[in-house]
């Protein structure tokens, strides 16, 4: 048995250290995987999230090549920066309106009022409801500018604002073939006033004389003389309401009275009117609705305009109305011999 060569300090750490304890004697497989699971590890350094975060925003800005801002602490001094106070004022943006806009604005109000003003107008004679105050409405498309006697002379007629040059003659629906503007117009406008039951009429009915003018017919034996409606027109505009009797005999097929020479039927027919009521009070010639109504025509009518009832009333001073006798049951006014060819007013 081999004797140790050299003696060491100490002879119980020189056979248990663990240098000693590997070189004296060679570990198994099995103790050398032993002694590996049982060495301390080292501990893995710990990623803050918020650092992991930024990291991978990093990594996929670099990929998508996205310029990543730098965090408020990174940017230039906050005394580099302009102050807020110290920046130039913006002026207030102030919006004008397009003139486009405002133009088809314009156009679009137009449009409108002309429309309401044709489709009131194209509207058929007892669909119209406008009939306006007692003052001057059943004259607002028509009124008369100039008054002139005699045949032949043309006179102008204003009519929905626009000047017409129409001859006498052009206004006597009584004769002619087609139906004057001027006269249509002031037919729609009585027509309104029938709509509105302030116009009535009476048996055998003569309004369906005036609806035809509304609607641009000329009937024949059915015409209606301009200064008959002109006259309607007045009392509408004085009263509430109006009830005629009598226009044109031929259209109803009366002979009554004067017979063929009635002006009620002479040249045509239709150039008198006769009325009956006058706010619901019937007429008699000589009552006090008549008298005001015959005061109210008086100076408006042409010189030798003829006018019933003489004997049912009292003398009255008149400057152009022809009076006659005649039945005391209504009011009649007739214009077979009137020497102008319209009422003087407008």
């Amino acid at each position: 048995m081999e004797q140790q060569t050299e003696l060491s300090a100490d002879p119980v750490s020189a056979f248990t250290t663990p240098e000693q304890l590997t070189a004296a004697q060679p570990l198994s497989r099995r103790a050398a995987l032993e002694a590996e699971r049982s060495r301390p590890r080292k501990k893995a350094r710990a990623v803050p999230a918020r650092a992991a975060q930024g990291h991978a925003i990093q990594e996929r800005a670099v990929r998508e090549r996205i310029v990543v801002k730098p965090k408020r602490a990174e940017r230039a001094p906050k005394a580099a920066r302009v102050a807020r106070s110290e920046r130039p004022v913006r002026a207030p943006r102030v919006r004008s309106a397009h003139p486009e806009r405002r133009r088809w604005g314009v156009h679009a109000v137009v449009m409108l009022a002309l429309a309401a003003f044709f489709g009131t107008a194209a509207l058929p004679a007892y669909a119209t409801t406008g009939e306006g105050s007692t003052v001057g409405a059943a004259r607002t498309a028509l009124a008369v500018q100039t008054l002139t006697g005699g045949g032949g002379v043309t006179q102008v007629v204003a009519r929905d604002g626009l000047a017409i040059q129409e001859s006498p003659q052009a206004l006597d629906s009584t004769t002619n073939s087609t139906v004057s503007p001027t006269v249509q117009a002031l037919a729609v406008q009585i027509m309104g006033a029938v709509a509105a039951g302030r116009l009535v009429g009476s048996t055998p009915n003569h309004i369906p004389e005036i609806a035809d003018l509304a609607e641009g017919q000329a009937v024949p034996g059915c015409g209606v003389d301009y200064r008959v409606l002109q006259a309607i027109s007045v009392a509408l505009d004085n009263f509430n309401q109006v009830g005629i009797s009598d226009i044109n005999r031929r259209c109803t097929g009366q002979i009554e009275g004067a017979g063929t020479s009635s002006a009620h039927y002479a040249d045509g027919g239709g150039h008198a009117v006769d009325f009956y009521l006058l706010n619901g009070s019937p007429l008699t010639g000589g009552d006090a609705k008549s008298v005001e109504l015959i005061k109210i025509l008086d100076p408006l009518v042409p010189n030798g305009t003829g006018l019933g009832q003489i004997g049912c009333r009292s003398s009255m001073d008149l400057s152009n109305f022809k009076p006659f006798d005649d039945t005391c049951n209504h009011l009649h006014i007739d214009f077979l011999k009137s020497d102008g060819a319209t009422l003087r007013y407008g």
